[in-house]
C-alpha cells in the first residue's frame, strides 16, 4: 500500500513536516508494510517559503525590518540567485503571529516591513519577485509596503500620511515612488490563498478584520478606506480581481504599484512539488490543516488537493485538528472522511499542544 501524507501546517501547533511525521509513525504501527511518501504542502501563508525551499533550494536572507507596529524585528526571505528570483512570505515581517492577541489592531498595523524585505531583493539585483501573501495582521492595502518602496501618501493638507489601516480614508494625493521605472523591470507575482475582492461583505475588511482585532466600527472605516485607494487605481478592475482583499488588500496594492500578477498559492504549490506525478503513484492520499472550515472548501489547499486527487480517482482522507462548519460542506466533498483532534474529552489547549501525540493516533487507526 502507497499511501501519500500531503498536508498543509497546523497552526500555532505543528509544521506540515511535523504533521507528516506523526501520522507516518502512527500508520506505521498498524500498517509496517505500508509505502509512505511525505510531500509537505503550504497554501501561501506561514510555511510557504520552506517547503520552497526544500524544492527549489536557495539560500537564506536576512534583514532588520519593522514589525506590524513599526518594532525591528529580523525576518528572512529565499533567495535563488542563479534565478534571481526572491520569494517574500509577508507573514515573516507583517505577521499575525508575530504580535500578541492585545497588541492585535488592523487600523495601526502596516505592510511597512514587507516592503523593506522586497527592497532589500531589488538591492540583490532580483529580476523576478514572489510574494507569498496570508496570516497578516494588517488591512493597509499595501500601503505600509508601498511607503517602504518610496511612494508617499498625503492627506487634504498635503501632509504625509503614517502607512497604517485608519489612513487610508484619508489619502488625498499619492506621489509615485522615484523607483517606478526600476520595478516595471521586475516581475513581481502575488501568491494568495484566498480569493476575496478588496472591499465591500466580500472585501479584506468584512472578512478577515474582525479576527486582526478589529470591531464593528473599526471594519466600516476601514472598508471605507479600501474603497477611497480603490479610487485611485488607474485599473478600475484591480479592486474586483480575485484576490484583491488578500492580506487586508495587499493584494491589490501589489497590482497597483507593483503591476504584480495574482495566482491561487494551492494551485501553483502543487505544481511546483510535482504533487500530480506523486498522486498518480500513492494508492490513498491524507490531506489537512489545522483547521477545516467553510474556507477550507473555497479554494484553499485541501479543497485543491482534493481537486487534484479525483483527477487521478485516487481515495482521500483528511486528518485537521479543528473542524467547523460541518453543515456547510459542499455535497461533492461530504463523502470524504475527516478525522479532527478537537473532540470530547480532549480540549482546545490540548489540540494545540499535544497535536503530535493526537495525529500519531489518528494514524494508527486510519481505515486504511
Amino acid at each position: 500500500m502507497r499511501i501519500l501524507l500531503c498536508p498543509d501546517k497546523f497552526k500555532d501547533s505543528l509544521t506540515a513536516a511535523e504533521v507528516c511525521h506523526a501520522l507516518s509513525k502512527g500508520i506505521k504501527k498498524t500498517h509496517p508494510e505500508a509505502e509512505i511518501q511525505s510531500l509537505p504542502l503550504a497554501d501561501g501563508g506561514e510555511g510557504t517559503l520552506q517547503v520552497i525551499q526544500e524544492t527549489l533550494g536557495g539560500q537564506w536572507v536576512k534583514i532588520k525590518v519593522n514589525n506590524p507596529l513599526f518594532k525591528l524585528i529580523e525576518a528572512p526571505f529565499l533567495w535563488l540567485e542563479d534565478k534571481q528570483h526572491a520569494f517574500i512570505e509577508m507573514s515573516r515581517a507583517s505577521g499575525i503571529e508575530l504580535l500578541k492577541k492585545e497588541e492585535r489592531n488592523p487600523a495601526i498595523t502596516s505592510t511597512f516591513g514587507t516592503g523593506e524585505l522586497i527592497r532589500s531583493a531589488l538591492e540583490l539585483g532580483a529580476k523576478k519577485i514572489t510574494l507569498t501573501v496570508g496570516g497578516s495582521a494588517t488591512n493597509d492595502a499595501g500601503m505600509g509596503m508601498a511607503t517602504a518602496l518610496g511612494f508617499k501618501f498625503l492627506d487634504e493638507e498635503e501632509k504625509e500620511l503614517k502607512p497604517i489601516g485608519a489612513n487610508l480614508i484619508h489619502i488625498h494625493r499619492i506621489i509615485p515612488s522615484q523607483f517606478l521605472a526600476q520595478f516595471k523591470q521586475v516581475q513581481f507575482q502575488v501568491s494568495t490563498d484566498v480569493r476575496h475582492v478588496l472591499y465591500g461583505p466580500m472585501g479584506a475588511a468584512h472578512v478577515f478584520a474582525r479576527q486582526k482585532g478589529a470591531n464593528d466600527a473599526m471594519i466600516k472605516d476601514l472598508d471605507r478606506g479600501l474603497v477611497n485607494l480603490a479610487s485611485f487605481f488607474n485599473d478600475k478592475k484591480i479592486a474586483d480581481a480575485p484576490g484583491a482583499g488578500a492580506a487586508g488588500g495587499l493584494g491589490a496594492g501589489a497590482m497597483f504599484f507593483l503591476g504584480a500578477s495574482i495566482h491561487l498559492a494551492s494551485e501553483w504549490i502543487l505544481d511546483m512539488v510535482a504533487f500530480d506525478q506523486f498522486a498518480q503513484q500513492a494508492d490513498i492520499i491524507i490531506s489537512g490543516e489545522g483547521k477545516i472550515d467553510v474556507q477550507s472548501w473555497k479554494g484553499k489547499l485541501i479543497s485543491t488537493v482534493i481537486e487534484h486527487s479525483k483527477r487521478f480517482e485516487k481515495p482521500i482522507i483528511l486528518v485537521c485538528g479543528g473542524l467547523q462548519d460541518q453543515e456547510l460542506i459542499p455535497p461533492s466533498m461530504k463523502d470524504i472522511p475527516v478525522f479532527p483532534i478537537l473532540a470530547p474529552p480532549i480540549t482546545l489547549e490540548e489540540a494545540i499542544h499535544q497535536a503530535a501525540k493526537h495525529l500519531e493516533r489518528i494514524g494508527e487507526k486510519l481505515p486504511l
